[in-house]
């Protein structure tokens, strides 16, 4: 077909085709006069009226941030419970590996000297003297030589803990210095595995005490979640779905005694239950909500172009163009079915048209729009607004809603002040979800109605 747009299109009542894609839809002012337009107009934005309904707001979790006070607060906590899981490893390691009578009473034969000479060097928890005395004293055991000098490694790195706790010194080198010195004597000596789980909890404590020192410091009442993979603390010392913001890179989470502390790596909202959604969701609405009139739409997936007429004006409408026509007048809609099939002739009446290619040349189809909002995945109500009116959809649930038109719904998206718009020009299923970019609440449409999910004293 010839596109054709005859001077009458500009003194025609009505509006003239106007483009819009598959992922946004707009309309006139209901009600109103359409303006003339000079031909096929890229659809301009419109926000929507003031004085509509307010969507409930959508709870979101409110991060707490970390003021100086509390930063040194939950410091002296950790602290704590570093001297108090350094003393426990030690008592472990004490009962574990011998005393200095139970290493002499495995030197005899030894000269005193050479027996003096060991114990001078076990007192002084010097490895290196500890095997020099040992081969001294028996030149046919250097593996129980080494063994000993091993274990005498184990004891003076857990001394050196002790004293720069006392000094905040290295700390977190001296964790890895005795984690490398309990690893050498693991094969000698398998009772030491007994105080893994005691280092484990030493480190995971020296770990957080890294990501709190350096925590950024914001003296607001509230925080900013940060996006995407960051640090997970977990701590058994706080209330369920309490976070604390350390920074662009760490959060706090509460788990209320359930679990031990751990440091692990993943998405905020996700580790607090909540249901992920990965990929864009909808398109933000162009327009208005349309709640009368008349639709015609020519889909993009029509790949063709549609020259009609409207009570005899001519238009042209491209793949993913829309028109939309007040109510009041009778609208009598003519276009040819193509390929010598004749003139198709109806009259409309409200509600949303679809021109679309079929075996039988070009067909007009009234169209009706049944969309579930579906929950199932989250925990806690889902509020938006729909027609003007407050709907919920349940904590594990859905909520079917139907119409004539392009169903747009509007809904807070968590921080009561970011009030989204969402324009659904099909029928199916869209998941609600925490969008990962910004931790807020959107809608996301669905591949054959299945989407993947991917859900302050600190220390004392």
């Amino acid at each position: 077909m010839v596109r054709r747009i005859f001077s009458a299109l500009l003194a025609a009542p009505l509006a003239a085709a106007l483009c819009v894609g598959p992922e946004a839809f707009g309309q006139n002012a209901p009600g109103g006069p359409a303006e003339p337009s000079a031909g096929n107009q890229p659809l301009r934005r419109n926000s929507f009226q003031p004085g509509k309904t307010v969507a409930e707001p959508n709870k979101v979790i409110k991060p707490i941030p970390l003021t100086a006070k509390e930063r040194d607060t939950a410091l002296a906590g950790i602290d704590r419970h570093i001297v108090e899981s350094i003393t426990q490893l030690k008592d472990k390691v004490n009962k574990t590996l011998p005393d200095e009578l139970g290493i002499l009473s495995k030197t005899t034969g030894w000269s005193p000297e050479k027996q003096n000479a060991l114990l001078v060097a076990l007192r002084n928890s010097d490895p290196a003297a500890v095997f020099e005395a040992w081969v001294q004293g028996n030149p046919q055991d250097t593996a129980g030589a080494e063994i000993v000098a091993r274990q005498t490694e184990v004891k003076r790195d857990i001394m050196r803990l002790e004293q720069d706790m006392q000094n905040r010194g290295a700390l977190t080198q001296d964790i890895d210095a005795l984690g490398s010195a309990i690893a050498k004597i693991t094969g000698s000596t398998p009772a030491i595995n007994e105080a893994a789980p005691l280092f484990n909890l030493l480190k995971t404590w020296a770990e957080v005490r890294v990501f709190v020192q350096n925590a950024t410091l914001e003296p607001g009442p509230t925080a900013k979640l940060p996006t995407g993979k960051v640090a997970l603390i977990t701590n058994p010392e706080l209330p369920f779905d309490q976070v604390i913001v350390l920074g662009p890179n760490a959060v706090m989470l509460g788990n209320q005694g359930h679990g031990p502390l751990k440091v692990t790596e993943g998405i905020v909202t996700e580790a607090l239950g909540l249901p992920v959604v990965q990929g864009p969701p909808l398109p933000e609405a162009e327009g208005q909500e349309m709640i009368g009139g008349i639709m015609l739409i020519n889909p993009k997936a029509s790949q063709g172009t549609v020259n009609y007429l409207l009570n005899g004006n001519r238009y042209v409408m491209n793949p993913g163009m829309a028109q939309r026509l007040p109510e009041g007048p009778q609208w009598v809609i003519e276009y040819d079915r193509g390929d010598n099939r004749g003139m198709a002739t109806y009259t409309v009446t409200p509600g949303t048209y679809f021109f679309k290619q079929t075996p039988d040349g070009w067909q007009l189809y009234r169209e009706r729009f049944d969309v579930v909002i579906d929950n199932s995945q989250s925990r806690q109500e889902f509020h938006f607004v729909y027609h003007g009116e407050n709907m919920t959809v349940p904590a594990g649930g859905t909520l079917p809603i139907s119409g004539m038109y392009p169903i747009v719904v509007r809904y807070d998206r968590g921080n009561g002040a970011d009030q989204a718009a969402k324009t659904m020009y099909f029928s199916g299923t869209v998941q609600v979800g925490i969008n990962p970019a910004d931790n807020m609440w959107d809608l996301y449409p669905t591949n054959e109605n299945q989407r993947e999910i991917t859900t302050l004293k600190l220390f004392q």
